[in-house]
């Protein structure tokens, strides 16, 4: 089967229209509808149905479309590993990451990731630490970045950092303002504000709070984190996070966020990749990038956290 044809066919599903990949890919139509036969024919069924607005796969096609996606990101990394650069990786990467890591790390990497790698397409998707695992193992992602938990015997997960959580507020006169220290018993009494019981910090509280024996005073189940901050901010509740996740609304003065002690409650940060499935040259070289901006984020303090 030739590469470039499947190439273009995902192309077209991904377009939806064989005038706009002709366009994108500077073809003929004639000629890409030509290629869209001959891999009809080889396979023996019909892969694209045509509308009034463009194409639509089959079945048939939707398959195809979604595995010639793998092998070509395998091929193209293939490619890179035995005749690249090796100072000049190039490729897809598709990288996973938890709601509260994405907002400090994404914009930082895909800024750093077009100064040092130009050649590297980087995607990035958001989800739960669970979501994150099972992605990896169905190979929609390479690599992921969430925190550490009940992990999969099929991932591996290197530890990077920990994270201090603190117990989050609105600005009061009548409470004790930025950094004045909590116990832990008495944060999880508080009225808060959390994620839903399948959300990995939500597990790490209710198995403190079941150890101290007592009952978290959950007011709302929220898992979205901008309208959880926004809610702590008009006074429904505090919430518990990482400092990270605050960090802005703490400097403009908008929330407050004392640290949690005695005991200190931590989540460590992980860098996972699939066991099964090892990445070629250009995903662990690209890992390992990650590490080393993470370690610069937490030693400049812009991630508040201790490497390990």
């Amino acid at each position: 089967m030739d590469f470039r044809k499947l190439r273009n066919f995902v192309q077209i599903v991904e377009l939806s229209s064989i005038t706009a990949a002709a366009d994108y890919l500077n073809i003929a139509q004639s000629a890409l509808s030509r290629q869209v036969k001959a891999l009809e024919d080889e396979l023996s069924v019909p892969l694209l149905r045509r509308n009034g607005r463009g194409v639509v796969p089959t079945e048939a096609g939707i398959h195809l479309a979604q595995r010639a996606k793998v092998i070509l990101v395998d091929i193209e990394a293939l490619v890179a590993e035995i005749s690249g650069d090796p100072k000049c990786l190039s490729g897809i990467v598709t990288l996973g990451l938890s709601p509260t890591v994405a907002e400090i790390l994404g914009p930082h990497l895909v800024e750093r990731t077009l100064e040092t790698f130009p050649e590297i397409k980087l995607r990035m998707v958001s989800g739960l630490s669970h979501q994150i695992q099972d992605w990896l193992l169905r190979g929609t992602i390479d690599l992921g970045i969430t925190y550490a938990g009940h992990k999969s015997p099929s991932i591996n997960a290197r530890l990077i950092m920990k994270e201090q959580l603190f117990l989050v507020q609105p600005p009061n006169a009548d409470l004790p303002g930025n950094n004045v220290e909590i116990e832990a018993k008495a944060a999880l009494q508080e009225l808060l504000i959390l994620p839903n019981s399948e959300h990995l910090l939500r597990v790490c509280l209710d198995n403190i709070a079941r150890e101290k024996r007592i009952e978290l005073n959950v007011a709302l189940q929220i898992d979205i984190l901008p309208a959880r901050l926004a809610l702590v901010e008009r006074g429904f509740g505090s919430t518990i996070l990482p400092l990270v996740s605050v960090i802005n609304q703490v400097r403009a003065g908008r929330l407050i966020a004392r640290p949690i002690v005695r005991p200190s409650i931590e989540l460590t940060v992980a860098l996972m990749a699939p066991l099964v499935h090892p990445g070629a040259r250009p995903i662990n070289d690209f890992a390992n990038f990650l590490g080393t901006e993470i370690h610069h984020l937490v030693t400049s303090d812009r991630w508040p956290g201790r490497i390990l």
